[in-house]
């Protein structure tokens, strides 16, 4: 990886050649992305942020480059304002991708600093190079591993060919998906990794694919704090990985009041319950019907 110094050096550069309106113009964006090898990598230039992206990801990285603006941003900025919250001092990532939630987080002032984890190591050197590029690398803590219920383990990771947001931590009897590449990553838990940090004005933010009940086994001592934690709500993939029962009881043990739907057109907040949680999942089915939860 190129050294601090180096990108630098050439951000102005870059920036600028991204930014030209013949390069940011939609006809022009599209052609440059559906004729890109997918092997390359890709410059998106958004307004406040530049990010380095890969052809092959058909889904934040496809968004990035042609949208422009960094992919579900805009939900992380209308949870902090439900938050009642000018600032926040600290973003915990969990399934940090490339950068498109923490960077963004940082650069524009709505957190003093994050701390992101994302264990595929290709996703991984492009979360450190584009917090490189847009200067918050001295603000943003990065850890190249899995979160999950037990410490110092190796999990098989299932790669996605087309969706680089969508690889997948198995686990135990989990269900696999034999058309995939495994990898190995290392695992630790989010207590052991957060212990002594300062946890005050945290938001703890989380998209794992399905194995968020294992993340949160992995962090009883960390949800006693009741930490606002916004968390993709998937029960197929829940169902699929072994850890929906685990979620359940991770979110009843912590003791959280209130949770709501981030997909509703008008968001309430409702008493949090395990009978009102699990309605929840009947409405969105044990396929594909997937939402975003806001618990605290």
């Amino acid at each position: 990886m190129l050294k601090s110094g180096i990108y630098q050096a050439i951000l102005p550069v870059v920036r600028g050649f991204g930014r030209h309106r013949f390069f940011s113009s939609p006809l022009v964006t599209r052609l440059l992305w559906d004729t890109a090898p997918r092997e390359a990598m890709m410059l998106a230039s958004c307004p406040s942020e530049s990010f380095v992206v890969a052809a092959g990801d058909q889904i934040i990285g496809q968004w990035l480059f042609k949208h422009r603006e960094p992919f579900d941003f805009d939900k992380l900025q209308r949870v902090v304002g439900m938050l009642g919250e000018q600032r926040m001092k600290l973003l915990l990532d969990i399934g940090a991708n490339i950068g498109t939630i923490c960077i963004p987080a940082v650069n524009r002032g709505l957190f003093e600093k994050a701390i992101a984890f994302e264990p595929e190591p290709k996703n991984f050197s492009l979360l450190r190079a584009n917090a490189e590029l847009n200067r918050v690398a001295d603000r943003i803590t990065t850890h190249n591993i899995a979160l999950g219920e037990k410490d110092d383990e190796s999990l098989a990771f299932e790669l996605s060919t087309e969706n680089y947001g969508d690889h997948r931590a198995r686990y135990g009897n989990g269900k696999s998906d034999p058309g995939r590449e495994t990898i190995q990553v290392p695992s630790q838990t989010l207590d052991r990794i957060l212990d002594g940090v300062d946890l005050s004005s945290t938001l703890l933010w989380m998209d794992t694919q399905g194995f968020e009940g294992y993340v949160l086994a992995g962090a009883t001592r960390t949800l006693q704090r009741k930490l606002p934690l916004v968390t993709e709500f998937w029960p197929g993939g829940l169902i699929n990985s072994g850890s929906m029962e685990r979620f359940r009881g991770a979110l009843q043990l912590a003791g959280y009041s209130s949770f709501c739907d981030l997909s509703e057109k008008k968001i309430a907040m409702r008493p949090f319950s395990l009978e009102a949680l699990d309605a929840l999942a009947q409405r969105l089915g044990t396929e594909n019907g997937q939402t975003d939860l806001l618990v605290v």
